[in-house]
């Protein structure tokens, strides 16, 4: 069971505990029992445009399912309020249960009105966007390296090589740039990650949702990279390593690896925990480089510089 869950079973039977304090008072909330149908009508609707409101992007599909499911939520505490006016005042269990269903108007206020925004939580978390799943594929030792000089413009697909028994994500070795960037998208409020070159050419990418726009989103990491370059420059003409820049949407980070730099746009919810996921995929784009593609471009260069004396 889901903490989310859990709260709003304890929070159901509390609800459906206060209208028993100050039950029967009326505080001049009267109406004739036909009105039944027609209130538990208007709180279906009522339910409908709450969440339609609080959780634009969950379709129409969702939104009358988390209708439906605060409304026999309502209705569960209403049965919960029955019993307990059965037990403590005495009432005949039929009598009892319309009232906390929806006869005792002030109460029926209280639990509908409040009822959906005490499973907000419940239903918020099913909407969570899984976790990426890697698509598994076998080593190829035998791919062809990238040439020399822009060699790094020019990166492999993202895989994920498990060895058996062990997490591939231990074994730095058996990591791209893809999978440090979904590394940094598993932590709770990294909305986009990407790795830019120097030139705004993006090498690998994380998007939580939405569509993608390269263009947009590396030219912003360059941008505030050359102005803070050049801010720099002039108090001490020092290099640029990393930035943060927090706005009232959430914070953007960028850090320079190598000769590229990573950003990461993240909501205002995040995880501190997100410095040390950054850290982590910082060394995984290191490693990475270092295992994949600095042997490559030593081999080039030295085959460029030394002279062929096989026929000397």
């Amino acid at each position: 069971m889901s903490k989310e869950l859990r709260m709003a079973l304890i929070l159901l039977f509390l609800l459906a505990a206060v209208p028993v304090i100050f039950f029967p008072a009326g505080f001049g909330f009267d109406y004739a029992g036909w009105a039944g149908p027609r209130l538990l009508a208007a709180e279906a609707a009522y339910y409908f445009l709450v969440f339609f409101l609080v959780f634009p992007e969950a379709g129409m599909g969702k939104t009358v399912g988390f209708t439906l499911g605060t409304s026999a939520y309502r209705l569960f505490a209403g049965t919960v309020l029955g019993v307990l006016l059965s037990v403590i005042h005495s009432q005949p269990l039929a009598q009892a249960m319309k009232e906390g269903w929806y006869a005792y108007f002030p109460g029926f206020l209280l639990m509908a009105v409040l009822a959906p925004f005490l499973l907000k939580n419940l239903w918020g978390s099913s909407l969570k966007r899984p976790r990426p799943t890697r698509a598994t594929e076998p080593v190829n030792r035998s791919a062809a390296p990238p040439p020399a000089g822009g060699s790094h413009r020019t990166m492999e697909p993202a895989k994920v090589r498990p060895e058996a028994g062990a997490s591939p994500r231990h074994d730095l070795r058996e990591i791209n740039f893809d999978d440090a960037l979904a590394y940094i998208g598993e932590q709770r409020g990294v909305r986009k990650a990407y790795l830019v070159d120097e030139e705004g050419l993006v090498l690998a990418r994380f998007e939580s949702g939405g569509a993608w726009e390269d263009e947009l989103w590396a030219a912003w990491g360059l941008v505030l990279v050359e102005r803070n370059k050049e801010l720099a420059s002039r108090v001490d003409h020092s290099d640029f390593q990393s930035m943060e820049l927090s706005t009232t949407a959430g914070k953007v980070y960028v850090q320079k690896v190598l000769e590229f730099y990573l950003v990461a746009v993240v909501e205002p919810p995040a995880d501190e925990l997100l410095n040390v996921r950054l850290v982590r995929a910082v060394e995984m784009i290191r490693r990475h480089w270092q295992e994949k593609y600095e042997p490559v471009l030593k081999t080039s260069r030295e085959g460029h510089h030394v002279p062929d004396l096989r026929g000397a």
